[in-house]
């Protein structure tokens, strides 16, 4: 090592003389190759225990508080809520922040030992070892999980993990693992960081949503920046889809098949009167389903976007965007549940645009959200166009990711393309985003996705197909 030691009253006990460095490194398995620390890795260890530290401080203050990370809303690669929240950022419920914190103020409290006492330099030098293994290796696996796992980043993370990175290059540089004690320290260090990712791994997923009791109709809505009209409520609290959509309701479709066919039939009861004998009377139309939500909103199931059966047993309502991390990773889980209760169940999908072009709750639009709405509106015009069809291109949009230009690709192959064009020269869809937004603000606005049941509402990401089976059989 060409570098010169550090000689000052901070480092003195670090190192003495020249000599005695060549010493140390003539003897590997003596205590004196650990009595020396070369300036450039003093202030390496120095500076990149204190960034990390403070780094992880504030990580973990804004765990603990449950605060936003400054500067961190989101977007298309950097999104600190995504990795904050993912079953990764703790370990036996313990933000890994803390035990961050806990590893470098073990690193700055052996220098400052250190720097005030040449005793046990083997013990500090161990220490100082151990700490700097384990961060460096858990900042390898925390950026390796940020990058292929998760595909999303946080910055305040990785300026700690850079941190961490340093000081193991510095006391690697410093001293290489070549002596017996420091083979033991890196095997200690190692031990410890497998166990703590095998913790993580036998650890079921952190609740990653809250569930919201309605003790009563949410007919008001305090919301500054448009709150909720009173009249958006018809009859027997029914939200009504816009009135610009122009659609036969199921009823009135269902009377007319109704009406025809009864009318063949009794036309051919009055030439054949025994066939009254036989009861062949058409049956009247049963009635059009509705699903309940906020404790007495009403909305029918048909005049929504929904994928399964319209009468379908069981159905809730889903408000999410389709360019939203989190919505993406409940519509696997709901898939799941979808393929557990089968016909029972269905879900009206009223997507909520992240961004303010159609969406007035949003104060800025991030950069992954600024397709949003042209993507729900698309959406909306499929479903529009054909029912039938809606299911197969909404998976497409969660699963595929595609850009407007390539969903509207898409959607031209799934549904007629005159129609859908005309679809969505008119302000139908638009009007329908209206909509969902004021049902939205009437929800509480803030985090989707929402899922939105009979008297409770779940907001945030549901992880676990399991979690959502049992939410939808308690809820339901």
């Amino acid at each position: 090592m060409s570098t010169a030691p550090l000689h000052s009253p901070l480092t003195e006990s670090f190192s003495s003389r020249r000599h005695a460095q060549h010493t140390a490194r003539s003897e590997p398995d003596g205590a004196g190759s650990a009595g020396e620390l070369p300036r450039a890795g003093w202030w390496c260890l120095l500076i990149g225990s204190s960034v990390a530290f403070l780094t992880s401080a504030y990580l973990a203050w804004s765990s603990l508080t449950s605060s936003a990370v400054a500067g961190c809303s989101g977007g298309s690669v950097f999104d600190c809520s995504h990795v904050l929240h993912s079953r990764w950022s703790s370990v036996l419920s313990i933000p890994v922040s803390l035990p961050a914190m806990a590893t470098h103020a073990l690193i700055l409290g052996m220098l400052a030992w250190g720097a005030m006492s040449s005793r046990s330099p083997q013990l500090r030098w161990s220490l100082v070892g151990f700490s700097a293994l384990m961060a460096g290796g858990a900042a390898i696996w925390f950026t390796g999980l940020q990058v292929f796992a998760l595909e999303h980043l946080c910055p305040y993370c990785l300026v700690a993990h850079a941190g961490g990175l340093l000081v193991a290059a510095a006391f690697l540089w410093s001293w290489p693992i070549s002596t017996r004690a420091m083979k033991w320290v890196a095997l200690a260090a190692t031990g410890s960081l497998a166990g703590m990712i095998g913790l993580q791994f036998a650890a079921e997923p952190p609740q990653t949503f809250e569930v919201i009791e309605h003790t009563a109709p949410q007919t008001t809505v305090i919301d500054p920046v448009a709150p909720v009209e009173d009249d958006e409520l018809g009859e027997d609290d029914l939200f009504a889809p816009p009135a610009s959509a122009d659609l036969q309701s199921s009823v009135e479709r269902e009377l007319q098949r109704w009406q025809s066919e009864s009318l063949a039939q009794w036309a051919y009861v009055i030439a054949n009167p025994a066939t009254l004998l036989l009861g062949q009377v058409p049956d009247a139309p049963a009635e059009r389903k509705t699903a309940t939500i906020l404790n007495g909103v009403k909305l029918h199931t048909n005049a929504w976007p929904l994928v399964g059966d319209p009468n379908a047993e069981m159905v809730f309502v889903e408000m999410f965007d389709y360019t939203c991390s989190h919505c993406q990773q409940t519509h696997e889980v709901l898939a799941a549940a979808r393929e557990h209760f089968g016909d029972d169940l269905a879900v009206m999908t009223l997507p909520v645009p992240m961004d303010r072009s159609c969406n007035p709750t949003v104060n800025s639009t991030p950069s992954d959200h600024r397709e949003a709405c042209n993507l729900a509106k698309l959406a909306i015009a499929v479903w529009l166009v054909d029912h039938a069809k809606f299911d197969e291109f909404h998976n497409y949009l969660f699963e595929s990711k595609p850009s407007y230009s390539d969903a509207l690709t898409q959607a031209a192959t799934v549904v007629d393309k005159d129609k859908l064009d005309g679809v969505l020269q008119s302000s139908v869809p638009s009007d329908y985003i209206k909509k969902h937004v004021s049902l939205y603000k009437r929800a509480g606005s803030g985090t989707i996705p929402k899922l939105l049941f009979p008297r409770t509402t779940t907001v945030g990401a549901v992880a676990s197909p399991q979690t959502m089976i049992d939410m939808i059989e308690k809820y339901l």
